[in-house]
């Protein structure tokens, strides 16, 4: 063995392949040398349960030789192979055999083998041997972790093995756990401890834990079996929850004494640790916690969590600890373990009542009489009860034997004890169904046992609660209350003589009304008892609260009573138990739990703040400098501005020492920084300006902040002084900037910000807290760290939203909340909310409070929440909440609950939810009680405010026109009376559309509210609310839609009558002077009264200038004009019908079937509350969509959807939807006009949310179906939709699309009124529209055109150009109309049996032939390349070997693994690179390394793609290592040869790759077209951009070809330009603006990357210059000209010297509309050219240096010329005939198109052009010579040419128009001297209208273009305002102004032009 295994063998595979034959062979061919421990390991695998073998190994014919893996030295041997990458999976396949053949050798051998290692370390006397230890025992460490993870599930945890689905089977668990035992106990728990931990849910944890109970229990050598043995195997586990758990499992099934181990384990591991870990123990389990007789099994064994005799144990144990162990703050909270035992303490016992009677051990074994299981020990009570109540024993009887139990030494008879005591409280819950005897015999044998004291601590405060309960009672209410009060009286009896020792119980007792009043004999000895217990104790000198014989405190019973009772001061607080008890006393004896509250804390401002709050004030003064240098210093800062800050600086550091730093950090502070706000960025300039000088300043400046922060919120006036509160507002402002702006944090040593406002919360100094902190927070708006989504600024969002949402706060605090949001750019609703951080905070106390406005709370209380019944809750319920039963909560708002609507069907609603909350506990009686009180709080909440703004408007209005119009009427009564009609109808009529929205919803959430906390308060669970499921959740919303339906309109109508009463008061008071004046002068004087005021020059303008015949006259209104006001008379607004009782009763009697006894508007409501709700739940999807939701339609939803099911209920809601010929005319009525409301809502939907559109056109066909008049109408309706804007029009052809396809409006209709809307073409607003629609139409297979023939016939005539309209036809029109026609024949070719919406739309090739700039052979060529490029791929393919995709396949494998086992290993990737080149041929061989690249980059692709995932996208990591092994292709490519030489083998190589992509790039796309399947461009953009940021990166090896590089990539993306593939252009576009390409490219030296870049945008535009020529643009074509323009802007920000360059050919390139992307590349100006302002100018431009210099032009002027540039050139010069300019103008036309103009020969042509007259002409020469000149000639006669000519070459001018230079001189001048001299109006309106259309648009303007339109307009020269056409309309007269005036100088500046 030791030559086999005793070390690692030079052929290690062959090592491995004889390690595995000998585990195969039988053992009489080989037999492994084992040592004892060895063989007992490999007999753990024997299928006997004894496992005593000890020396033979037991083999089957099924498995491996075990002894092989018992046998150190070959296991060893074996894992050691695991570590060689050769030799690697042969061992780990050898190890898994012997796991699946003989794992219980296998573990044990494993932990054997371990334990051995640490035991050779610790003899290890040298370090070498310490080494080779180690070295040793980590021998195969990574499949070691594998066997283990596999191997303690098995043995341990079968449950999560099963779910592991390994295959894995152990034969013979038992005898394995003993030989593992025996090798390692601490192993075994430690498996179990894990398998533990693995179980992801507490019934796992459960399992498993009772099956290693079950298996330690029969492994173990452990006979006598007795709790002593099991406490020492528990106690080896080193995690004591674990422990705890075991433990507790192993009590309930008899194998431990619990109380005695949890009373060691206090002795061991003291009392603080016990006491933290018990609290968390039951805080986690105790609502699982069941009676053991519940847990048992079929096998007799007890399987709990915890069991409630167990709980009771850690319950008891908690009271032997004292203050110092419960004061503890448990982890991760700011809860004592005495708070939160308190909380449990008290849910345990409303969930368990009798938990305090319950033993703590499982009957014993060995009593006498042979065990007493649960199901005897209850039938011995019952019959004890049956007794009692049969009359055969008395109750005083069985009391005596009840205390003859209680203290017996048998353990039967205190079980029957106990039980007895429990099933009697358990009972208490049927007291009230008791016959009178039995109700008698119950409550004397209640009240014995408290007098008896068989009940003691918390079990008698229950007791004495119930009868407190019982009492409170009223005895006359109901049989059941009554019978409940005779029950406490009869107890009552029977221990009043003990009433003493409570004296806040008798309290209680003589405090309940009828009690005393019936019964005054009694309360009078009460109260005699509470006397002398009071007399007794005010000379009592004892330190202790008085004590029954009992021993419970008067704390004890308050605390059980729910804190009714005060507790005394001496209580420590927490939990205080009896000295006299132990852990393991019953709880119901002398030990006890008594809970005292916490006294209730007191706010305190100040502690945990931070030193800047805390630190006691610094008594030392800083050093001040001597007063010379202090006065220099305070001069330069005085005189510190923006402009010198630098200087300054440079001043500072030679004045002042850094000695003097904490002086001047003061001053800065004290004197600057807190009373100057507005020069905080000045101060922070000059202190970066300092440099590594200002270090030290920086610091003091912080320190001298913290300082004085302090100081202001210490301060007793911060919160009154507001000086004090801005100073503490701008230094958070500064600390702000000087901190997290600059990504330094703010320490919370220094200053807690979130306790801050919790404080601030708590003492009422939020007023001077939250702009504070708010300020501080805004400075993360700059920072790279802070900025949301930083977890600590999150978190304080989370708490300024939290403090947002208190109600009563101030609306100056919520507005500093919201600025802050809007300044670091988050939503406030998006900020999660943090209600529970500041729920445990001390509630403020509002009143007197800066924070809070009380005001609105006064005049709007809120109504008190709504008690549900809780007479069934037990033990839970307290007196107060018996009271509120008894009177049923009001509403504020009198009588209100009798104008209600509640419809009684609703409860249907939560019959389809079986088996949840809701169909138990909400029934229509809680509904009666719930409604008035969510409408009444709504009513409330909302009609102050909307009332207010109501009468505050209608009463301005009304007095203005009111005194205008009755200014001439004497009768005051008249006027009075119409201002009153007036003011009460707009008062109303405003507060009506007001309230409406806000009223619905706060009805909803009121009642949800209701709702939700009646069924917590009904399951005694507060969350179960929050865990409702979805159907719940939809159930409970539709109930609060349809509630709040029913009941708007009565809460509108008390709205607006409260606004209209309070209208006409108030207008009485203010028009009463003005009725007194009309009054006082009839009667006094005599005469009457007439208002002249209102006519004087300084009153209004009305009615001054009103016609005369609506002036006020003397004599007042005439009748006709009264008439008016007469009309403001409201019509009573009349109340929804309601069901009438005896309707509802024959509607629920005939069932769902009929429908007779169900209103329209009861209908109605539930059709708009399902509206509502579709709405919200799409409104949810589209969220949860995120980017992705426009893409969503209402086919994708599945039928189950929650959408889907809403539409298809509406005919079930609507009662007589089967036979709509009875619908009446009223339901006709209401349907109609709701569905016109869905029809406008459709119309305000945003044009994206197409999901949105659908459901409500889906509603819309629904309610057709039921009311087919609204099919009629629907079509008059759309008509009369909003068609303005462009954005309106789309919207609108839109939903006429989708009503069509609904069959809601008759395709015949819309081919009417859309072709009466075109006018034949006149109005081209609508023929646009038309055309598009017929398009949308024909393609979406809506209708055919056969049902179309007006529109088809319009749109001949534009094709045709025969339209009877007075002017040409636009092009574009004429154009789209052909194109139409074009697609209608083709799509009804021969054989298309199309005749509705049966065919579906063929998919063409985009064609670019009609659009595109270029030539059709030039298109054609560029869409077939791809094409081409996918035959010769597929031609390579050809002749690829069989088995070469799986050979590249394997390739891959193997280098993503060397790759992550050797990451950044360069040498080790080095050769995996060296051997493909030497075995594969790659990079050596073209033919192999083609094949080796084209294939790679398939498979890694497909493996992309494959890899998709609905969530998390695809999975790009065989991409990334894919591109890192073809960058170290290019990296390490090495040849031999010169570094010339070297450089050009890796560029070779790096075009090898390049080209083997990009070629099977366009190879992937062309087969997705063909096939028509879609194709994915991410990964090919993820490859492409990865090689580009690898070899783009800094290497020394490639920076000396980095411009090279850059370039191979340029060729490759122009070869997969959009043109050529369609599919890849988004990822094209972010490929050629990446910033590690295109600066590259561009910062090339020599520009020698320029040529590649300008290439690369003309691809660019020449892919989206025929989309850019439509009408529109689809939403992807959008997004994509959004990124071009971003693009083309960061090249004139970085680059704009590249694009001034390459102006002509771009310009030639985009379409003429579009204007502002022109402007954009126009307005590029090189680096180093000055600005000169063209608007505030003064100076001659013609004198500008600029102008003298020609601009750099590097795009190919003459190229379009050669044609004709001869005779061009000969012309110029004079040796031309003349005739050559008529000939001219046919050589500028387009080839195989004569009637068009070709602009890129104009545009090179004018530049030529130009530049041949600027070298003919000297600058200061131009204007005076420029008339006679032959370039000016052939510009004339290019004026010559028609409209459409002249405009093209007016834009050539205009495109040179640029910055200052000698061409932009030139053309300007050239523009002007045209618009001068010609005598065509013509040519003058189009020179404007091309200056005037690049002006209009957005900025930026070139610089030529504004200077040329301003000399334009300024010099009287060309007067220019004096044109028709700058008049010719008022629309374009107001665009002339405006422009002029964004152009013209302010009034007083004056400008020198230039001369022209």
């Amino acid at each position: 063995m030791d030559q086999i295994a005793g070390g690692d063998w030079t052929n290690k595979e062959g090592q491995l392949t004889l390690l595995r034959s000998l585990l195969i062979v039988p053992s009489s061919v080989y037999k492994f040398p084992l040592m004892e421990d060895e063989a007992k390991d490999a007999a753990a695998t024997g299928s006997s349960s004894d496992g005593g073998s000890t020396g033979t190994t037991s083999t089957s014919s099924s498995c491996l030789n075990p002894a092989g893996f018992a046998c150190g030295k070959f296991l060893l041997q074996l894992l050691s192979l695991c570590d060689d990458t050769k030799t690697f999976h042969g061992a780990r396949e050898v190890l898994i055999m012997g796991l699946h053949s003989c794992p219980e050798t296998l573990f044990c051998a494993i932990v054997r083998l371990q334990m051995s290692t640490q035991a050779a370390l610790n003899e290890a006397s040298t370090l070498a041997e310490q080494n080779a230890v180690r070295a040793r025992g980590k021998a195969g460490m990574p499949i070691k972790a594998e066997l283990m993870r596999l191997l303690i599930p098995l043995f341990f945890n079968p449950k999560q093995h099963a779910n592991n689905n390994s295959g894995i089977v152990a034969k013979n668990i038992l005898g394995g756990v003993r030989r593992l035992w025996e090798v390692s106990s601490s192993t075994v728990l430690a498996a179990c401890m894990e398998a533990y931990k693995i179980s992801p849910t507490l019934e796992d944890q459960r399992d498993t834990v009772s099956y290693q109970c079950t298996l330690l229990r029969k492994a173990l050598p452990t006979a006598s079996n007795k709790p002593n043995d099991w406490k020492e195997v528990v106690t080896q586990t080193k995690d004591l929850e674990f422990a705890l758990i075991m433990a507790a499992h192993m009590a309930d099934n008899n194998m431990l004494d619990f109380p005695a181990f949890l009373s060691d384990r206090v002795n061991s591991l003291g009392k603080n640790v016990m006491a933290m870990q018990t609290v968390l123990i039951i805080s986690r389990l105790y609502n699982h916690a069941k009676l053991r007789r519940e847990g048992v099994g079929s096998d007799g064994t007890v399987s709990l969590i915890l069991s409630m005799e167990n709980l009771a144990a850690f319950l008891r144990l908690l009271t032997t600890f004292g203050n110092e162990a419960l004061s503890q703050v448990i982890p991760n909270s700011d809860v004592t373990c005495a708070q939160q035992g308190k909380l449990v303490l008290d849910k345990c016992m409303q969930m368990f009542p009798n938990l305090a009677t319950l033993p703590t051990n499982p009957p014993s074994s060995n009593n006498s009489g042979g065990g007493n299981q649960p199901d005897e020990i209850e039938e011995q009570a019952n019959a004890y009860f049956q007794k009692i109540y049969q009359s055969e024993e008395s109750a005083r009887e069985v009391v005596d034997m009840l205390k003859q139990f209680k203290v017996s030494g048998s353990s039967r008879e205190n079980d029957i004890f106990a039980c007895m005591i429990h099933n009697l409280f358990d009972e208490y819950r049927f007291f009230s169904k008791y016959p009178e005897k039995e109700l008698r015999i119950t409550g004397i044998l209640f009240g014995l046992l408290i007098k008896e004291q068989l009940v003691s601590s918390i079990t008698l405060g229950i007791a004495l609660r119930y009868i407190l309960e019982a009492l409170r009672k009223p005895p006359n209410q109901s049989p059941q209350s009554g019978k409940m009060f005779r029950f406490g009286m009869f107890a009552l009896e029977q221990f009043k003589e003990r009433l003493h020792e409570w004296p806040q119980y008798c309290s209680h007792i003589v405090q309940i009304g009828h009690l005393r009043e019936g019964y005054a004999a009694l309360v009078g000895e009460i109260e005699t008892n509470m006397d002398d217990s009071q007399s007794a104790g005010s000379i009592s000198t004892g330190p202790t609260a008085p004590t029954g014989a009992s021993g419970i405190t008067e704390s004890s019973v308050g605390s059980v009573l729910g804190g009714e009772i005060s507790v005394p001061s001496s209580s420590m607080g927490g939990f205080v138990g009896s000295t006299a008890g132990s852990a393991s006393a019953p709880l119901g004896g002398v030990g006890r739990i008594e809970l005292t509250p916490p006294k209730p804390k007191k706010a305190v401002f100040g502690p945990g703040l931070g030193r800047a709050v805390n630190s006691p004030p610094e008594n030392e003064n800083n050093e001040a400098p001597p007063d010379q240098i202090l006065d220099r210093v305070q001069f330069l800062i005085n005189n510190l501005s923006m402009s010198n800050c630098v200087e300054k600086a440079n001043d500072l550091r030679d004045i002042l020492e850094r000695r003097y730093f904490g002086w001047l950090g003061n001053y800065l502070v004290v004197k600057r920084i807190s009373t100057q706000p507005n020069f905080h960025t000045m101060y922070l300039c000059f202190i970066d300006n300092l440099g590594e000088y200002g270090k030290g300043l920086v610091d003091a400046i912080i320190a001298s902040v913290y300082h004085n922060v302090g100081k202001l919120l210490r301060s007793s006036k911060i919160t009154t002084s507001t000086s004090e509160r801005s100073l503490l507002k701008n230094l958070g402002s500064w600390l702000g900037q000087i901190t997290l702006a600059r990504n330094r944090p703010i320490l919370q040593i220094m200053l807690d910000c979130k306790e801050l406002l919790f404080q601030g919360y708590e003492t009422g100094m939020l007023i001077a807290v939250t702009p504070f902190v708010a300020k501080i927070l805004e400075g993360a708006k700059n920072s790279t760290i802070f900025r949301p989504p930083n977890p600590w600024l999150m978190g304080l969002m989370g708490v300024f939203r939290a403090l947002y949402n208190v109600e009563d706060l101030k609306m100056n605090i919520k507005f500093e909340v919201e600025v802050l949001c809007k300044n670091v750019g988050l939503k406030l609703e998006d900020i999660p909310l943090r209600n529970a951080d500041l729920s445990k905070r001390i509630p403020p106390v509002k009143e007197k409070n800066p924070d809070f406005n009380l005001k609105s709370q006064a005049a709007a209380a809120p109504a008190p929440a709504l008690s549900p019944d809780k007479s069934s809750s037990g033990a839970s319920t307290g007196g107060d909440s018996a009271k509120s039963d008894e009177e049923p909560q009001q509403t504020k708002i009198p009588n209100l609950s009798a104008y209600v609507q509640i419809n009684p069907n609703l409860t249907q609603l939560f019959e389809q939810v079986q088996g949840g909350p809701l169909s138990t506990h909400i029934t229509i009686d809680l509904l009666k009680r719930s409604v008035p009180i969510a409408v009444d709080n709504a009513i409330r909440e909302i009609i102050q405010p909307v009332v207010e703004r109501s009468v505050s408007i209608a009463c301005i209005t009304s007095k203005a026109i009111v005194t205008k119009d009755f200014a001439m009427e004497a009768d005051e009564n008249k006027m009075r009376k119409a201002a009153q009609l007036m003011v009460a109808n707009l008062a109303g009529s405003l507060a009506l559309v007001t309230c409406r929205e806000p009223l619905y919803t706060s009805i909803s959430s009121n009642l949800r509210k209701i709702l939700s906390n009646a069924i917590n308060e009904a399951t005694g669970n507060p969350s179960a609310s929050e865990r409702l499921g979805e159907l719940e959740e939809n159930a409970l919303a539709q109930c609060c839609a349809i509630c709040a339906t029913d009941n708007i309109e009565l809460g509108c109508r008390l709205i607006e009558k409260a606004a209209t009463e309070k209208a006409v008061r108030k207008l009485d008071d203010i028009i009463a002077p003005q009725l007194q004046m009309r009054k006082d002068s009839r009667e006094k004087k005599g005469q009457l009264y007439y208002d002249m005021s209102i006519f004087g020059p300084e009153s209004q303008r009305y009615p001054r200038d009103l016609p005369d015949m609506l002036r006020p006259k003397p004599g007042g209104l005439r009748p006709e004009q009264l008439l008016v006001y007469d009309a403001f008379q409201r019509i009573p607004r009349q109340p929804a019908p309601t069901q009438s009782s005896s309707d509802s009763q024959s509607g629920q009697s005939t069932g769902d079937a009929s429908s007779s006894g169900t209103s329209g508007q009861l209908n109605l409501n539930a059709i708009n509350a399902i509206a509502q709700k579709l709405d919200k739940t799409v409104e949810g999807l589209l969220n949860a969509a995120g980017p992705r939701g426009p893409e969503i339609s209402l086919s994708m939803i599945p039928p189950e959807h929650e959408i889907k099911q809403l539409i298809a209920a509406i005919p079930r809601v609507v009662a007589s939807s089967g036979d709509p010929s009875s619908l009446s005319s009223n339901e006709t009525d209401s349907i109609l006009n709701f569905s016109q409301g869905i029809l406008k809502r459709i119309y305000e939907v945003d044009l994206s949310q197409r999901l949105r559109m659908e459901a409500l056109v889906a509603l819309l066909e629904m309610l057709n179906k039921i009311c087919p008049q609204l099919g009629r109408n629907i079509g008059t309706w759309a008509t009369y939709a909003p068609t303005k804007t462009d954005n309106e029009r789309k919207l609108h052809r839109a939903v006429l699309l989708l009503l069509v396809r609904s069959d809601l409006i008759q395709i015949g209709v819309l081919d009417t009124y859309l072709a009466k809307s075109a006018d034949e073409g006149r109005d081209q607003v609508w023929l646009e529209f038309l055309i598009l629609f017929v398009r949308e139409v024909t393609l979406q297979n809506i209708a055919p055109p056969s049902k179309m023939p007006n529109m088809i016939n319009i749109v001949q005539m534009i094709a045709e150009d025969r339209a009877p309209t007075g002017q040409p036809i636009n092009p574009g029109y004429r154009n789209a109309s052909a194109r139409l026609l074009e697609e209608l024949r083709n799509s009804l070719a021969p054989g298309d049996t199309r005749g509705g919406r049966q065919a579906s739309p063929t998919r063409a090739r985009p064609t670019y032939e009609e659009s595109s700039s270029m030539s059709p052979t030039s298109v054609k060529q560029i869409t077939d390349a791809s094409l081409a490029i996918a035959k010769s791929s597929l031609s390579l393919a050809s002749n690829d070997p069989p088995n070469a995709k799986q050979n590249v396949t394997d390739i891959l494998v193997n280098w993503l693994r060397v790759q992550n086992e050797a990451a950044g290993n360069d040498k080790i990737l080095a050769q995996f690179l060296q051997l493909l080149q030497q075995k594969f041929g790659v990079g050596s061989k073209d033919d192999e390394t083609e094949r080796f690249l084209r294939l790679t980059t398939e498979v890694v692709v497909e493996s992309c793609v494959k890899s998709a995932d609905a969530n998390k996208g695809l999975r790009y990591d065989a991409i990334d290592g894919y591109a890192k092994l073809l960058s170290y292709f290019v990296i390490y490519m090495n040849s031999g040869g010169t570094l010339e030489q070297v450089a050009q083998q890796r560029l070779g190589m790096l075009n090898k790759i390049m080209g083997a992509i990009t070629r099977a790039l366009v190879t992937s796309h062309e087969k997705a077209q063909q096939t028509n399947v879609q194709w994915d461009q991410r990964p090919w953009f993820r490859l492409l951009l990865d090689l580009v940021c690898e070899l783009n990166t800094p290497n020394q090896l490639l920076d000396s070809m980095k411009s090279s590089i850059v370039n191979v990539f340029g060729s490759a993306f122009h070869v997969v330009q959009p043109l050529v593939v369609p599919g890849f252009s988004f990822a094209w576009l972010e490929l050629i603006s990446h910033r590690m390409f295109l600066s590259n490219l561009l910062l090339a030296k020599d520009q020698k990357g320029w040529g590649v870049m300008h290439q690369l945008l003309i691809d660019l535009f020449l892919f989206m210059e025929p989309h850019l020529r439509k009408l529109e643009l689809t939403d992807a074509l959008k997004k994509y000209y959004d990124g071009t323009l971003r693009v083309i802007l960061m090249l004139v920000h970085d680059f704009p010297s590249f694009l001034a360059a390459y102006s002509l050919s771009f310009c030639n390139v985009i379409p003429e509309n579009c204007v502002q992307l022109r402007n954009i590349i126009l307005s590029a100006t090189p680096k180093g050219v000055p600005f000169h302002d063209p608007i505030n100018r003064n100076f001659k431009i013609d004198q500008l240096p600029e102008i003298t210099q020609s601009p750099l032009i590097l795009s190919n002027v003459v190229g379009p010329l050669m044609s004709f540039k001869n005779e061009l050139d000969n012309y110029l010069r004079g040796q031309q005939s003349p005739d050559f300019l008529n000939i001219l103008v046919n050589n500028l036309r387009k080839d195989g198109n004569p009637k068009e103009l070709d602009a890129p020969r104009v545009n090179s042509l004018v530049l030529y052009v130009g530049m041949q007259g600027l070298v003919r002409l000297q600058n200061d020469q131009i204007t005076s010579n420029l008339s006679r000149t032959p370039e000016m000639e052939l510009f004339h006669k290019l004026m010559e040419l028609d409209d459409h000519g002249r405009y093209i070459t007016l834009n050539a001018f205009a495109n040179q128009l640029r910055y200052p230079s000698s061409h932009t001189h030139y053309f300007s001048c050239v523009m002007l001297f045209l618009f001068n001299e010609s005598k065509d109006e013509g040519v003058k309106e189009q020179i404007t209208r091309v200056l005037l259309e690049r002006l209009i648009t957005q900025r930026p303007h070139p610089w030529g273009l504004l200077i040329t339109f301003i000399e334009l307009i300024k010099n009287t020269k060309y007067q220019f305002w004096t044109h028709p056409f700058t008049r010719c309309a008022t629309e374009i007269e107001k665009v002339f102004e405006n422009v002029a005036r964004s152009c013209m100088l302010p009034s007083g500046v004056t400008a020198t032009g230039s001369g022209e």
